[in-house]
């Protein structure tokens, strides 16, 4: 089996709206983060930007 590495047209960006009405700030800036990164998709590299 070969290995399989992304290319910037298999990104696909979303877009999202936090409600952050009582939530812990530090909590919810790490799970942004997370998101924002990438790091929840299948297609995760950290030499590319393969977040939202």
């Amino acid at each position: 089996m070969r290995t399989y590495s992304t290319k910037k047209s298999d990104i696909e960006r979303k877009w999202y709206l936090v409600d952050a009405q009582g939530a812990v700030l530090g909590r919810l800036a790490s799970e942004v983060a997370t998101i924002l990164r990438g790091k929840r998709k299948p297609i995760y590299a950290p030499h590319l930007d393969t977040g939202d």
